[in-house]
């Protein structure tokens, strides 16, 4: 008998269930399982083969590599070498795809860390240097509680190694490594993530003029979701380098997702005056017009970008996206029909905005509702990418 489909969104639940009823069990059970690890992950792989047969190898993978997490936190506070590398190694033993270890070994390191033994967690988390810039906030972490009074163990004085640390912290700047390959600690109380935010503090206080570690800070803020930390970060980064296309493009991407409309004109102001050649303000400056249905405001700007030849189609596309927002159905309508003459080869995009156009003018006030953002969302992105906005 076939397996019978169901949505993505129902198994992931399933599977999250399914994960906390053995987080359970392993907290509950902790030195059972420690004492017979190989019938342990061999349950949990017949559960899973089970309870969901056709289950994707990463998936599969991510649920071992979970379990494995909640067993470490779970266990003896000191555990041996040889300990952690058997739980390693039947973990990695009842995977799917037989490579890759960088979670679980960082898993081990953070478990090193918390019992002090920072020689072995550098060892673990040297291999994933780059992979995910955590790992060497983390490295840089050992390194700089050594310095403050453990360092002489290995030969180097404290100072030693918190240039270690130092020098770490700047690899991560300038790596620009990706903060968000290593999933399983993505929650914003995780050890890792606690270890990161700290060393990027001390970061800050270290190297004053780098603006690579705001940069860093930003992306990580605004990964986790937290609006606090990423607009205290803008803040300081906006304040010490006002220079920074970066920082000033974050900071109205940030006052439009709050609903500040002053704290972004500040910055569109900021931006025409120290970019006066680029597109980004002018197209800031109308797109904060078309949020807040500001005709005349659009106006003004509308000129600024025909004088900065903006591609015509953009802008007829803007004209028709401003009567949206200023919920004028047929207006909008017929300067979509313009936007739409000027469109030649991009059949396919619009096509697919006139479908969502018709939502706006035909449907019920939910829907129609519902289609107005989605059609501003998407000729938004249409226009940053044709215009190449936000491009590093």
């Amino acid at each position: 008998m076939e397996d019978v489909w169901q949505p993505e969104a129902l198994r992931n639940r399933r599977l999250e269930q399914l994960q906390a009823t053995m987080n359970d069990y392993v907290e509950k059970n902790t030195a059972q399982i420690e004492g017979n690890l190989p019938v342990f992950f061999g349950h949990v792989a017949a559960t899973l083969d089970r309870t969901f047969p056709g289950l994707d190898d990463r998936s599969y993978d991510d649920f071992i590599d979970g379990i494995t997490f909640t067993l470490l936190n779970a266990t003896r506070e000191a555990p041996t070498g040889e300990f952690l590398e058997k739980t390693l190694r039947h973990a990695m033993g009842n995977k799917r795809r037989r490579r890759g270890r960088a979670t679980l070994d960082v898993v081990v390191a953070l478990k090193l860390i918390d019992t002090g033994n920072y020689h072995q967690a550098i060892d673990y988390l040297v291999r994933y240097r780059n992979y995910d810039g955590r790992v060497n906030a983390a490295i840089a972490y050992c390194h700089y509680v050594l310095s403050q009074g453990g360092g002489r163990e290995q030969g180097l004085r404290p100072n030693d190694r918190e240039l270690h640390a130092r020098e770490e912290m700047l690899n991560l700047a300038r790596s620009r490594a990706p903060l968000d390959r290593l999933g399983i600690f993505d929650r914003k109380d995780a050890r890792l993530n606690q270890i990161f935010w700290f060393m990027l503090d001390l970061a800050f206080t270290w190297f004053p003029g780098e603006p690579e570690f705001y940069h860093t800070g930003i992306v990580r803020a605004r990964h986790e979701g937290d609006v606090e930390r990423r607009r205290h970060l803008l803040d300081l980064a906006t304040e010490r380098f006002p220079d920074n296309k970066y920082f000033l493009v974050e900071a109205f991407n940030a006052n439009i997702e709050q609903r500040n409309g002053g704290g972004a004109a500040a910055i569109v102001k900021q931006m025409m005056q120290q970019y006066p050649e680029d597109h980004e303000p002018i197209y800031f400056g109308l797109k904060l017009a078309i949020l807040g249905s500001q005709p005349g405001s659009y106006a003004s700007f509308r000129k600024l970008a025909i004088l900065k030849q903006f591609p015509r189609h953009l802008l007829l596309l803007l004209d028709a996206v401003l009567e949206v927002m200023c919920n004028h159905k047929n207006e909008a309508y017929l300067c979509f029909l313009e936007a739409k003459k000027a469109s030649s080869g991009r059949e396919h995009y619009i096509t697919a905005l006139e479908y969502i156009l018709r939502d706006f003018v035909e449907g019920d006030e939910d829907r129609a509702k519902r289609a107005r953002t989605a059609f501003f969302t998407s000729v938004d992105q249409y226009c940053m990418h044709a215009l190449r906005i936000g491009e590093a």
